[in-house]
């Protein structure tokens, strides 16, 4: 072998190494290429999903506080409501003694009272009512500012109140009950 053949071969091997070390080092950058690429993906994965949670959370309180905010609104108007309502019954009991009506009215409380507790139960109304009842069986006295009857049977323990407050309490609680029971459905 002579010398040129010997520096050919030099040349060649050095050559041959060059290329392997370039093949070695593109490889290995390709590698390093991919795993950056993978983590960029993996961290934009993970940060879209932290997004999409924190948008969900906010969306969800957005949303709770919306009902809340609508809940109490709507309690609020059922309340002017009821409010409007109390007033109207107010008004209707006040002016209820006055009217033609009343006398039949409280008739017909005397006559529901003797049936439930029987004719020798105790019957009490208002003073003022005085001319607007015929039946002679009933006490007279200071039952309810508004009106009605108070009846007891003669033993005393069970008791009949038709009083016109008392009623009207009792239309308007069972109102009440009716619209907030509509609400919460």
């Amino acid at each position: 072998m002579s010398l040129e053949e010997v520096l050919n071969d030099i040349e060649r091997d050095k050559e041959e190494r060059k290329k392997q070390i370039a093949d070695a080092t593109s490889q290995e950058t390709a590698k390093i290429e991919r795993e950056r690429e993978e983590k960029i993906q993996a961290l934009q994965m993970e940060y879209e999903n932290r997004m999409k949670e924190e948008g969900d959370r906010l969306y969800s309180s957005i949303i709770d506080r919306a009902n809340v905010e609508a809940r109490n609104t709507i309690r609020m108007r059922v309340q002017e409501i009821l409010d409007q309502y109390a007033a109207k019954a107010d008004e209707w009991i006040k002016n209820l003694p006055q009217s033609k009506e009343y006398a039949d009215i409280l008739k017909k409380m005397i006559d529901v009272s003797r049936k439930s507790l029987g004719p020798d139960c105790v019957i009490k109304a208002n003073k003022a009512d005085r001319d607007k009842i015929l039946d002679k069986n009933v006490d007279f006295g200071d039952v309810d500012p508004f009106g009605g009857i108070l009846a007891t049977t003669k033993d005393g323990r069970v008791e009949l109140d038709l009083r016109l407050s008392k009623i009207e309490n009792d239309i308007l609680e069972q109102l009440k009950v009716r619209l907030y029971s509509m609400i919460e459905d």
